[in-house]
């Protein structure tokens, strides 16, 4: 005679109520004949309880306990006894397990139950580790060992569907898991006891007799009948190392491989973890890797915590691609060998700019970078070893750094308007900012100036007649020389056909720090002016300069001192000369830019002052194929 809980159908029990749904199994004794009434009471009372605990699984295995009655599948409803959940009834959720909450990051910084499973890995008690558990739809197998580098490694052990590991069970997914949630219904009822021993055989099968000492159960959710007798059949086959509990020592949701990395993720760095970067050598520009220590071996995370840490790598000399970023567990090889690669993020950094990034460790050999613009952690690429070889080995022989920028400016600050001078003043100024920001360090561009007009007019009336040239700005930083501009004032010209240029020529002093090598700078003379030079003697209508001054001497000087001069020349405006004094003034003036441009020139209106600034700036070299990852240090 079937001996089972008439209501949930768990085999025979020597107890007064089932242990699974509380249904009173033994009544007390009665004397006389059980009346017609009484077996009918008895009936509905079990019909009821058996309707309740098939609505009960019902709604469990659907995932539906908070959204109501009446919103089961058809297939499913037409099992259950006593039909289907009717609007308004009453359901009563199994509460068992009630008294369980699950933890969340920082309620305990490393549960008990996760040291045990960490420590059978790590103390050597335990080679590999074998995680268990039984899900509504799977038997979830995953093997845990110790990797490269310390590592824990998790690859699936032959997880299977509950279609081929309990074939006693309906063919139908929603019917299947109403059994395995304990729903008895109208069809043939599953026998306990043979479901117990089909899980036991297939464990048997599928279970390697070297894991019977390495087995870690997770148990499943509450509730789920089915599923508590398969974890109760591993309980009594197998020592376990550990028993983690759903909603307890894990995640209440989540797969079988989630919650096994959940666990892994509190493992303690063996090794440190690596961020390689290049690095040129400030006097050869010889380049090599470098390593940088993201997080040192040591660090171990509680349940849910990550670790931060923050760097800051500097562009090469090229643009437009990511630079590349990988992450080692262990220190490298110059050709990668010897570390476990473990990501490949990118960053786009522009050329020779620098950015701060920031870099998250969920667990060993998973480091995250944040992305610069949002800020939310990407695990990035995986770390392929031919490809992260191929970036380490294919580093420039060499980066050279480009010899330092002395500019000098002449500038002319006559005109016949105030704004034609003002154009000139705003453009040296323009150009004094860009070269600026092309020289973070404030090591690479030195600027100077010299200030003049024409022989007619001077600064002011307290200046003598005669001083036709500004005190000259020597050359210094970007930032000085600006400062020392804003006291410049422009002046109306008295003539226009000659400037105090030679005179300004005269006073330019080109030179490097004392003992520097004329390699070490590149000196450049920008002539940002209107009119040409005065003559050491007039000729014809051409005034003469009052000194005598010659502009060729001065400008063969530069020139043999190493100066490149170049011209920045306002267009020659106004009516055509056509008288002989005429054509022969402007055929000087033309001769005489000719002589000042001819080793470069540039013009208003056409070319910018950034323009200016990145022709002037000197290029890098590159010995070798391009840099791909970023640097540690700026090359600048």
């Amino acid at each position: 005679m079937d001996q089972a809980c008439p209501v949930c159908r768990t085999p025979a029990q020597n107890e007064e109520f089932c242990e699974v749904c509380r249904w009173r199994l033994h009544d007390d004794p009665v004397l006389g004949e059980l009346t017609s009434e009484d077996v009918q009471r008895a009936r509905s009372a079990i019909e009821a309880a058996g309707h309740a605990w098939d609505v009960r699984a019902a709604r469990l295995s659907t995932g539906i306990a908070d959204r109501g009655p009446g919103v089961v599948g058809d297939r499913l409803a037409a099992v259950i006894r006593g039909g289907p959940p009717r609007p308004g009834e009453k359901h009563k959720d199994d509460s068992r397990d009630s008294s369980v909450k699950s933890a969340g990051p920082g309620s305990d910084a490393i549960p008990m139950e996760y040291r045990d499973v960490i420590d059978n890995l790590f103390g050597h008690r335990a080679k590999e580790l074998l995680f268990i558990e039984f899900t509504p739809d799977e038997v979830g197998m995953i093997k845990v060992s110790i990797g490269e580098g310390g590592i824990p490694r998790q690859v699936d052990a032959g997880s299977a569907k509950w279609i081929s590991v309990a074939p006693i069970l309906d063919s139908h997914e929603d019917i299947r898991r109403f059994q395995l949630a304990g729903g008895v219904g109208t069809l043939q009822p599953v026998s306990r006891a043979e479901f117990d021993t089909t899980v036991l055989h297939w464990l048997k099968a599928y279970i390697p007799p070297s894991y019977e000492h390495s087995v870690v159960l997770l148990t499943s959710r509450s509730g789920w009948g089915l599923l508590e007798r398969a974890a109760d059949a591993v309980r009594t086959a197998y020592p376990l190392r550990a028993e983690l509990r759903r909603g307890g020592a894990v995640a209440a949701q989540g797969t079988t491989a989630d919650a096994v990395r959940e666990v892994l993720r509190t493992a303690p760095l063996l090794v440190d973890h690596i961020l390689v970067l290049a690095l040129a050598d400030h006097d050869t520009g010889a380049v090599a890797t470098y390593h940088h220590t993201l997080f040192p071996a040591g660090i171990r995370l509680g349940r849910g915590e990550t670790a931060t840490a923050e760097v800051t790598v500097h562009g090469g000399i090229g643009g437009g691609e990511p630079l590349k970023l990988p992450v080692f567990v262990g220190r490298p090889a110059p050709d990668g060998s010897g570390a476990l690669p473990v990501a490949l993020h990118e960053a786009p950094v522009g050329a020779l700019e620098q950015v701060r990034l920031r870099f998250v460790l969920r667990g060993p050999g998973e480091v995250e970078l944040a992305d610069t613009r949002s800020g939310v952690p990407r695990a990035g690429h995986g770390a392929v070893a031919a490809e992260v070889s191929a970036l380490l080995t294919r580093l420039p022989h060499r980066i050279l750094r480009p010899p330092a920028l002395e500019l000098h400016f002449t500038v002319e600050l006559s005109g016949a308007e105030r704004t034609e001078t003002e154009e000139r003043l705003a453009f040296v100024r323009d150009l004094v900012l860009a070269l600026a920001r092309h020289d973070e360090t404030g090591t690479a561009v030195r600027t100077g100036a010299v200030g003049h007009y024409d022989h007619q007019i001077h600064e002011s009336s307290h200046t003598p007649r005669g001083m036709t040239v500004l005190p000259p700005i020597p050359a210094g930083s970007p930032a000085a020389t600006l400062a020392a501009l804003a006291g410049w004032r422009p002046a109306r010209r008295g003539q226009d056909l000659a400037s105090s240029l030679e005179d300004a020529l005269g006073a330019v002093r080109a030179g490097g720090e004392p003992g520097a090598r004329r390699e070490d700078v590149r000196r450049v003379l920008l002539v940002v002016a209107r009119r040409p030079p005065a003559q050491p003697k007039q000729h014809g209508i051409h005034p003469a300069c009052p000194l005598g001054a010659d502009w060729r001497t001065e400008l063969g000087r530069l020139r043999a001192a190493g100066v490149r001069v170049i011209t920045r020349a306002d267009p020659v405006t106004g009516p055509p000369q056509h008288d002989g004094p005429g054509l022969a003034a402007r055929r000087y003036a033309e001769e005489a830019w000719a002589e000042l441009s001819a080793e470069g020139s540039f013009h208003p209106g056409r070319d910018s002052a950034a323009d200016v600034a990145g022709a002037l700036t000197p290029p890098w070299r590159l010995e070798g194929p391009p840099c791909r990852l970023a640097f540690a240090t700026p090359l600048i």
